[in-house]
């Protein structure tokens, strides 16, 4: 399927018409004045703080800034919020380490080359697939995060967010139980305090167990998360298709696309793993050698 010249942008696309930038642009609160100045203040009180060593890279900013809606105390906060959470994640990831081998042989995300009307990146996550038998469920959300980081290094993705399909066909009992509550808050938190827009959140192919997890998942979400937070019945995928149209859409789910078509996230892993430790370069001082020495994924 070509969708070249449609409502839906490709994948690749680096900007959008000046009339859509418009709308996102009011949506979130920016203009020349409140970039100018909230980047400046932003860097200012970052400076001031004697216990961080934080990136005052514009795009990594912008990030923030755009999910508090240009408010600078808000984005500032969730700034430190995220460093808090980085150190939480450097703790866990320092203590197991995968081959390059392994890390790429789970291939459980993929992005649609096409993106929703709101121009969001259409994400799916095959969570039912993941074998605990051979990956552990840190493992697991190690790869998730080098993908969402990645995904956010993109400016227009940071600015229309993404949309999240989370199948869980082939969730069993061995699934269940990896999903614990300590590793459940972990994950929400990680979904949280990620500095990329949320514009949906939905789970297909979910068995009735499931609902226990969303119920441990939903103290650690946000009211806006939440409200976004779909879990779709049985129904030739009427539900879904209600949020996300069969245009952008593989067959499995409805939709009109080949799996041939659909894109790897973890396509490049070492450059992904790369850029993440990059990432954690950045953060408190306390913690910075942790952070520093950590090594995942190995040759």
């Amino acid at each position: 399927m070509d969708c070249r010249g449609s409502k839906h942008l490709p994948f690749e696309a680096e900007q959008l018409d000046e009339s859509s930038m418009w709308e996102i642009r009011k949506e979130v609160g920016e203009s020349e004045e409140s970039r100018t100045r909230c980047l400046q203040i932003l860097r200012k009180d970052l400076q001031s703080l004697n216990n961080l060593h934080p990136c005052l890279e514009e795009d990594f900013l912008l990030r923030f800034l755009r999910i508090a809606k240009f408010d600078h105390t808000k984005a500032f906060q969730k700034i430190l919020k995220f460093y808090q959470h980085q150190d939480k994640l450097a703790a866990v990831f320092s203590k197991f380490s995968m081959s390059l081998q392994k890390a790429g042989s789970l291939n459980h995300i993929w992005v649609s080359p096409y993106r929703l009307e709101n121009n969001s990146l259409l994400i799916i996550a095959l969570g039912g697939k993941v074998d605990y038998n051979v990956y552990s469920f840190e493992e697991r959300m190690y790869l998730e995060l080098l993908c969402m980081s990645e995904i956010a290094r993109r400016p227009l993705n940071a600015l229309c967010g993404v949309t999240i399909i989370v199948d869980n066909a082939g969730f069993n009992r061995r699934t269940f139980f990896e999903h614990t509550p300590r590793r459940m808050k972990l994950y929400m938190e990680s979904l949280v305090d990620f500095p990329l827009r949320i514009k949906g959140y939905h789970v297909v192919n979910h068995p009735p167990v499931f609902s226990i997890i969303i119920k441990m998942a939903y103290p650690f979400l946000p009211k806006k998360i939440r409200d976004r937070l779909f879990a779709h019945p049985n129904d030739n995928w009427k539900s879904l298709h209600s949020h996300v149209p069969p245009d952008i859409l593989p067959e499995q789910y409805g939709g009109k696309l080949k799996q041939s078509s659909m894109i790897n996230a973890f396509e490049n892993i070492p450059q992904l793993d790369e850029h993440y430790r990059q990432q954690m370069q950045f953060g408190s001082l306390r913690n910075r050698r942790l952070r520093q020495s950590m090594r995942v994924i190995s040759a």
